[in-house]
Protein backbone atom coordinates (compact mmCIF):
# COMPACT_ATOMS: atom_id res chain seq x y z
CA UNK A 1 0.00 0.00 0.00
CA UNK A 2 2.96 2.05 0.31
CA UNK A 3 3.96 4.43 -2.17
CA UNK A 4 7.66 4.86 -1.96
CA UNK A 5 9.74 5.16 -5.20
CA UNK A 6 12.76 3.45 -5.77
CA UNK A 7 15.81 6.25 -6.58
CA UNK A 8 17.29 5.86 -10.07
CA UNK A 9 20.62 4.87 -9.90
CA UNK A 10 24.04 6.76 -11.30
CA UNK A 11 25.25 5.25 -14.70
CA UNK A 12 28.13 5.04 -13.27
CA UNK A 13 27.34 3.06 -10.18
CA UNK A 14 25.42 0.65 -12.34
CA UNK A 15 27.65 -0.12 -14.82
CA UNK A 16 30.11 -3.23 -14.49
CA UNK A 17 31.93 -2.76 -18.05
CA UNK A 18 33.12 0.00 -20.66
CA UNK A 19 31.07 -1.52 -23.12
CA UNK A 20 27.70 -2.47 -21.00
CA UNK A 21 28.11 1.24 -19.66
CA UNK A 22 28.62 2.93 -23.36
CA UNK A 23 25.61 1.05 -24.61
CA UNK A 24 23.66 1.79 -21.48
CA UNK A 25 24.29 5.12 -21.92
CA UNK A 26 23.21 5.42 -25.86
CA UNK A 27 20.03 3.39 -24.87
CA UNK A 28 19.09 6.17 -22.17
CA UNK A 29 20.39 8.70 -24.42
CA UNK A 30 18.00 7.66 -27.13
CA UNK A 31 15.04 6.83 -25.11
CA UNK A 32 15.66 11.04 -23.55
CA UNK A 33 15.38 12.27 -27.14
CA UNK A 34 11.90 9.92 -28.15
CA UNK A 35 9.55 9.55 -24.61
CA UNK A 36 8.14 12.02 -23.17
CA UNK A 37 8.46 12.83 -19.88
CA UNK A 38 6.08 10.39 -17.84
CA UNK A 39 7.17 7.21 -19.79
CA UNK A 40 10.97 8.68 -19.46
CA UNK A 41 10.82 8.58 -16.00
CA UNK A 42 8.65 5.39 -15.64
CA UNK A 43 11.77 3.77 -16.86
CA UNK A 44 14.16 5.09 -14.11
CA UNK A 45 11.82 3.54 -11.99
CA UNK A 46 9.89 7.09 -10.98
CA UNK A 47 6.20 7.64 -10.52
CA UNK A 48 4.47 10.99 -11.53
CA UNK A 49 1.63 12.09 -9.23
CA UNK A 50 -1.88 11.74 -10.31
CA UNK A 51 -2.80 15.13 -11.83
CA UNK A 52 -6.35 14.24 -11.40
CA UNK A 53 -5.88 13.42 -7.22
CA UNK A 54 -5.47 15.65 -4.68
CA UNK A 55 -3.31 13.43 -2.28
CA UNK A 56 -0.19 12.75 -4.14
CA UNK A 57 0.26 16.51 -4.06
CA UNK A 58 -0.71 17.56 -0.53
CA UNK A 59 2.16 14.63 0.39
CA UNK A 60 4.36 16.23 -2.41
CA UNK A 61 3.83 19.74 -1.03
CA UNK A 62 4.40 18.15 2.98
CA UNK A 63 7.69 16.78 1.47
CA UNK A 64 9.12 19.21 -0.47
CA UNK A 65 7.86 23.08 1.07
CA UNK A 66 11.42 23.43 3.17
CA UNK A 67 13.62 21.75 0.10
CA UNK A 68 15.26 24.95 -1.65
CA UNK A 69 14.05 26.16 -4.76
CA UNK A 70 10.55 25.07 -3.83
CA UNK A 71 8.68 28.63 -2.80
CA UNK A 72 10.33 29.57 -6.46
CA UNK A 73 8.61 26.75 -8.26
CA UNK A 74 5.10 27.42 -6.67
CA UNK A 75 4.11 30.77 -5.43
CA UNK A 76 2.02 29.68 -2.74
CA UNK A 77 1.77 30.70 1.35
CA UNK A 78 -0.76 27.97 2.63
CA UNK A 79 -1.71 24.16 1.38
CA UNK A 80 -4.66 24.75 -0.56
CA UNK A 81 -3.05 27.36 -2.95
CA UNK A 82 0.10 24.97 -3.32
CA UNK A 83 -1.38 21.80 -4.23
CA UNK A 84 -3.01 23.33 -7.06
CA UNK A 85 -0.53 25.31 -8.10
CA UNK A 86 1.47 21.94 -8.30
CA UNK A 87 -1.29 20.20 -9.85
CA UNK A 88 -1.64 23.02 -12.54
CA UNK A 89 2.35 23.54 -13.23
CA UNK A 90 3.29 19.66 -13.37
CA UNK A 91 0.47 18.91 -15.49
CA UNK A 92 1.69 21.89 -17.92
CA UNK A 93 5.27 20.90 -17.76
CA UNK A 94 4.12 16.89 -18.69
CA UNK A 95 2.86 18.36 -21.95
CA UNK A 96 5.85 18.98 -23.33
CA UNK A 97 7.08 16.79 -26.14
CA UNK A 98 10.97 15.66 -26.89
CA UNK A 99 11.25 18.43 -29.48
CA UNK A 100 10.37 20.86 -27.41
CA UNK A 101 13.24 23.48 -26.80
CA UNK A 102 12.43 23.76 -22.92
CA UNK A 103 12.22 19.82 -23.05
CA UNK A 104 15.18 18.71 -20.87
CA UNK A 105 14.57 21.82 -18.20
CA UNK A 106 10.55 20.52 -17.98
CA UNK A 107 11.80 17.13 -17.43
CA UNK A 108 14.23 17.80 -14.55
CA UNK A 109 11.67 19.88 -13.19
CA UNK A 110 9.24 17.26 -13.35
CA UNK A 111 11.68 14.73 -11.45
CA UNK A 112 12.08 16.96 -8.54
CA UNK A 113 9.02 18.21 -7.94
CA UNK A 114 6.05 16.31 -9.26
CA UNK A 115 7.06 12.43 -8.67
CA UNK A 116 5.39 10.43 -5.63
CA UNK A 117 7.46 10.68 -3.06
CA UNK A 118 8.69 8.41 -0.58
CA UNK A 119 6.19 8.32 1.86
CA UNK A 120 8.23 7.80 5.27
CA UNK A 121 5.35 7.63 7.82
CA UNK A 122 1.57 6.63 8.17
CA UNK A 123 0.69 9.71 8.70
CA UNK A 124 1.63 10.95 5.07
CA UNK A 125 0.72 7.75 3.68
CA UNK A 126 -2.80 8.99 4.84
CA UNK A 127 -2.36 12.21 3.68
CA UNK A 128 -0.96 10.59 0.12
CA UNK A 129 -4.36 8.28 0.00
CA UNK A 130 -6.30 11.36 0.73
CA UNK A 131 -7.70 9.63 4.21
CA UNK A 132 -8.56 11.28 7.00
CA UNK A 133 -7.39 10.67 10.53
CA UNK A 134 -9.35 10.80 13.64
CA UNK A 135 -9.08 13.86 15.45
CA UNK A 136 -12.01 15.11 17.84
CA UNK A 137 -13.33 13.42 20.87
CA UNK A 138 -16.34 12.03 19.44
CA UNK A 139 -14.12 10.31 16.96
CA UNK A 140 -12.50 8.60 19.05
CA UNK A 141 -15.30 7.61 21.07
CA UNK A 142 -17.19 6.29 17.92
CA UNK A 143 -14.30 4.15 17.10
CA UNK A 144 -14.33 2.69 20.67
CA UNK A 145 -17.90 1.62 20.45
CA UNK A 146 -17.86 0.49 16.94
CA UNK A 147 -14.97 -1.55 17.24
CA UNK A 148 -14.61 -2.66 21.51
CA UNK A 149 -15.96 -5.95 20.38
CA UNK A 150 -13.15 -6.52 18.17
CA UNK A 151 -10.71 -8.25 20.28
CA UNK A 152 -8.08 -7.55 17.49
CA UNK A 153 -8.26 -3.84 18.27
CA UNK A 154 -8.40 -4.09 22.22
CA UNK A 155 -5.09 -6.53 22.14
CA UNK A 156 -3.83 -4.10 19.68
CA UNK A 157 -4.55 -0.97 22.20
CA UNK A 158 -3.85 -2.71 25.14
CA UNK A 159 -0.22 -4.02 23.84
CA UNK A 160 1.00 0.00 23.43
CA UNK A 161 -1.21 1.51 26.54
CA UNK A 162 -0.60 -0.95 28.90
CA UNK A 163 -4.39 -0.81 30.54
CA UNK A 164 -7.63 -1.02 28.02
CA UNK A 165 -10.45 -3.62 28.01
CA UNK A 166 -13.84 -3.51 26.39
CA UNK A 167 -15.62 -2.52 29.44
CA UNK A 168 -13.82 0.75 30.01
CA UNK A 169 -15.74 4.26 30.59
CA UNK A 170 -15.85 5.67 26.96
CA UNK A 171 -14.04 8.78 28.09
CA UNK A 172 -11.11 6.73 29.01
CA UNK A 173 -11.45 4.85 26.53
CA UNK A 174 -11.08 7.56 24.04
CA UNK A 175 -8.09 9.56 25.92
CA UNK A 176 -6.29 5.46 25.09
CA UNK A 177 -7.81 5.34 21.51
CA UNK A 178 -6.09 8.41 20.68
CA UNK A 179 -3.08 8.09 22.39
CA UNK A 180 -2.61 4.95 20.93
CA UNK A 181 -3.78 6.22 17.03
CA UNK A 182 -1.29 8.93 17.85
CA UNK A 183 1.76 6.44 18.53
CA UNK A 184 1.07 5.19 14.88
CA UNK A 185 1.44 8.44 13.07
CA UNK A 186 5.46 8.60 13.07
CA UNK A 187 5.75 4.71 12.26
CA UNK A 188 6.38 3.29 9.09
CA UNK A 189 3.51 2.74 6.77
CA UNK A 190 4.05 -0.99 6.38
CA UNK A 191 2.81 -4.45 8.37
CA UNK A 192 0.19 -4.17 11.11
CA UNK A 193 0.91 -0.95 12.10
CA UNK A 194 -0.15 0.27 8.76
CA UNK A 195 -3.42 -2.02 8.68
CA UNK A 196 -4.60 -1.23 12.37
CA UNK A 197 -4.34 2.57 11.49
CA UNK A 198 -6.50 2.24 8.31
CA UNK A 199 -8.99 0.22 10.27
CA UNK A 200 -9.00 1.66 13.87
CA UNK A 201 -7.97 5.16 13.53
CA UNK A 202 -9.55 6.46 9.82
CA UNK A 203 -12.05 9.39 10.91
CA UNK A 204 -15.49 7.05 11.53
CA UNK A 205 -18.72 8.24 9.97
CA UNK A 206 -20.90 10.83 11.31
CA UNK A 207 -23.51 8.75 12.19
CA UNK A 208 -24.48 5.15 11.62
CA UNK A 209 -26.74 5.41 8.56
CA UNK A 210 -23.70 6.45 6.65
CA UNK A 211 -21.41 3.84 8.08
CA UNK A 212 -23.95 0.98 7.27
CA UNK A 213 -24.07 2.40 3.83
CA UNK A 214 -20.13 2.26 3.64
CA UNK A 215 -20.20 -1.30 4.52
CA UNK A 216 -23.07 -1.28 1.83
CA UNK A 217 -25.98 -1.94 3.81
CA UNK A 218 -29.68 -0.47 3.64
CA UNK A 219 -32.23 1.26 6.09
CA UNK A 220 -35.52 -1.35 5.79
CA UNK A 221 -38.04 -0.10 3.32
CA UNK A 222 -41.54 0.10 3.51
CA UNK A 223 -42.63 -3.47 2.75
CA UNK A 224 -39.59 -5.51 4.74
CA UNK A 225 -40.53 -4.63 8.43
CA UNK A 226 -43.60 -6.89 9.21
CA UNK A 227 -40.74 -10.16 7.74
CA UNK A 228 -37.73 -8.71 10.04
CA UNK A 229 -40.10 -8.52 12.92
CA UNK A 230 -41.08 -11.94 12.30
CA UNK A 231 -37.77 -13.15 11.60
CA UNK A 232 -36.16 -11.53 14.57
CA UNK A 233 -39.11 -12.81 16.58
CA UNK A 234 -38.22 -16.27 15.89
CA UNK A 235 -34.66 -16.25 16.03
CA UNK A 236 -32.22 -15.02 19.75
CA UNK A 237 -33.11 -11.26 20.12
CA UNK A 238 -34.21 -11.81 23.54
CA UNK A 239 -34.94 -7.95 23.42
CA UNK A 240 -36.83 -7.58 20.85
CA UNK A 241 -40.51 -7.71 22.96
CA UNK A 242 -39.23 -5.41 25.72
CA UNK A 243 -37.55 -2.78 23.04
CA UNK A 244 -40.41 -3.26 20.55
CA UNK A 245 -43.29 -5.42 21.72
CA UNK A 246 -44.80 -8.93 21.55
CA UNK A 247 -46.34 -8.05 18.57
CA UNK A 248 -46.00 -6.40 15.45
CA UNK A 249 -47.92 -7.63 12.32
CA UNK A 250 -47.42 -4.75 10.14
CA UNK A 251 -43.86 -3.83 11.66
CA UNK A 252 -44.84 -0.40 12.51
CA UNK A 253 -43.48 -0.71 15.95
CA UNK A 254 -40.08 -2.21 14.50
CA UNK A 255 -39.86 0.57 12.76
CA UNK A 256 -40.36 3.21 14.67
CA UNK A 257 -38.01 1.24 17.05
CA UNK A 258 -35.20 2.07 14.20
CA UNK A 259 -36.28 5.82 13.70
CA UNK A 260 -36.55 6.68 17.04
CA UNK A 261 -32.66 5.86 16.83
CA UNK A 262 -32.17 9.29 14.69
CA UNK A 263 -29.55 7.31 13.02
CA UNK A 264 -28.79 9.83 10.08
CA UNK A 265 -28.02 12.61 13.02
CA UNK A 266 -27.34 10.96 16.00
CA UNK A 267 -23.45 10.11 16.73
CA UNK A 268 -22.42 6.74 16.45
CA UNK A 269 -21.10 6.77 20.21
CA UNK A 270 -24.39 7.75 21.72
CA UNK A 271 -25.94 4.77 20.45
CA UNK A 272 -23.90 2.36 22.46
CA UNK A 273 -24.69 -1.13 23.05
CA UNK A 274 -27.85 -0.95 21.10
CA UNK A 275 -25.33 -1.01 17.89
CA UNK A 276 -25.77 -4.80 17.36
CA UNK A 277 -29.52 -4.57 17.92
CA UNK A 278 -29.69 -1.77 15.16
CA UNK A 279 -27.46 -3.58 12.60
CA UNK A 280 -29.21 -6.74 13.06
CA UNK A 281 -33.05 -4.98 13.39
CA UNK A 282 -32.68 -1.82 10.96
CA UNK A 283 -30.53 -2.59 8.02
CA UNK A 284 -30.34 -4.92 5.11
CA UNK A 285 -27.49 -5.88 2.39
CA UNK A 286 -27.94 -3.85 -0.55
CA UNK A 287 -28.36 -5.64 -3.88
Amino acid sequence: MSAKTTLLKGLGASATAGTVATGGFFAWKGLSQTSDITSRLTGEGLSVADVNKKGPWSAIYLTKKDVEGFSDFVDASDQENAVSQLQKKCSELLSASPQDENYEKSYEQVKKWCVNPELKTIEMQFVFDEREWATAGDDFKSLFTLHQNDDNFINAVQSSTGFFNSSMVLDEAKTEVETWCNSLKSKTPEGDDLQNAVSWCTKPESNFKSFMDKKGFRMLSESEWASRFSSLKGGQDSDLSTDVGADDSDGSKLKGWCEGKKLDTAQIHTLGSDLNKIETRCFVKKE
